[in-house]
């Protein structure tokens, strides 16, 4: 199961996200694009604890507390495609990540030019000489 999907629309808003777990380990979780704020983490549910919003620590990887919750907040002033995601790649491979579609028109225009083609062109031509084994996603 690959990524599930969320788009993000307006530019400048604050996206807030509550991941939780009740697995009995503690899972490192990384943005793409962004640095984020941590709001609150802890364990067992969130259910409406109280968010740090004065001063709270901004990161790139935050832990996912055993059997908790993590609360993170970021502005979505980045126009892209960006994965959040537990930083165990197999749980990535599993499913334990989100592809965030950042204002997706004014994304398109940052794109000017066909370099974008053109290394997929050249990734298909050296794995098609080398013969890449993908055993998971990679990240």
């Amino acid at each position: 199961m690959g990524p599930l999907a969320v788009n993000v629309n307006t530019p400048g808003e604050t996206i807030y996200i509550v991941i939780e777990t009740p697995v009995g380990l503690s899972h490192p979780i990384h943005l793409h694009g962004h640095d984020f704020y941590v709001l609150s983490a802890g364990n067992g549910s969130y259910t409406n604890q109280t968010l740090n919003l004065a001063n709270p620590p901004r990161r790139d990887v935050a832990t996912l507390p055993i059997a908790g919750y993590l609360v993170i907040a970021f502005v979505a002033d980045n126009p892209g495609s960006w994965l959040l995601h537990c930083h165990i790649g197999w749980h990535v491979s599993m499913g334990f990540a989100l592809q965030i579609i950042e204002t997706p028109e004014l994304a398109r225009q940052q794109i000017t030019d066909d370099s974008l083609t053109e290394n997929c062109a050249a990734w298909v031509e050296w794995d098609a000489v080398t013969k890449v084994q993908e055993i998971d996603s990679g990240v």
